[in-house]
């Protein structure tokens, strides 16, 4: 039984059926990509579920909420932890609202802690290391986290990129920086658009 007041996972399970229908029929109206949602694949979303599962991580952070969908599966993933600090970050105050909507829903807010806030910004002065990290924002933007992600991840912790197949032009640069650092196990993985996993596997 789920300990978070509210919760239902068939309820869960059809909601965010629904959301990913409204959401991806609404993109392929939108002209302006910075318009779209532009959510994560289902199987990409169940696999972020499966992971934090699996890792049972303390710390979560996922970089680029939109509209909440990969927050609802992470959530989904960690609802049976007690004690987990997962925040997801996003620049757009509208929707991180939405976000939290959802999850509030679903009867899973009280598990994200949501910040509308420049992710380099961000990354920059926290002092936190986190378990489990999920990117999916600005992908030029991605080069100018890399040190800060160096940062914020420990012996253990999993750094996961959405899109690497999809758009490997625009990102490739960027993953270099893990795989050819021999602190990292690298991992590219035909999920959805191309999930890209490093584990960090030394100081």
């Amino acid at each position: 039984m789920s300990m978070h007041k509210g919760f239902e996972r068939t309820y869960f399970l059809s909601y965010c059926q629904s959301l990913y229908d409204t959401d991806k029929a609404y993109d392929s109206e939108q002209a302006n990509r910075l318009n779209r949602h532009r959510h994560v694949e289902p199987d990409s979303a169940k696999f972020l579920a499966s992971i934090a599962m699996i890792r049972e991580p303390h710390k979560v952070l996922e970089i680029g909420t939109s509209t909440g969908f990969s927050t609802l599966w992470l959530a989904y993933g960690l609802r049976h932890q007690s004690n987990v600090d997962f925040i997801s970050l996003d620049i757009d105050k509208s929707r991180s609202n939405t976000a939290k909507q959802h999850l509030q829903n679903v009867g899973l807010s009280s598990l994200v802690r949501f910040i509308v806030q420049d992710a380099f910004v961000f990354l920059s002065k926290t002092e936190d290391v986190f378990d489990l990290v999920f990117l999916d924002a600005e992908r030029q933007f991605y080069s100018n986290y890399t040190e800060r992600l160096h940062k914020v991840l420990s012996v253990g912790s999993v750094l996961i990129v959405d899109n690497v197949l999809s758009h490997s032009d625009e990102v490739c640069e960027f993953l270099a920086e893990f795989i050819n650092n021999p602190r990292y196990i690298c991992h590219t993985l035909d999920i959805g658009a191309g999930l890209f996993m490093a584990v960090r596997q030394e100081p």
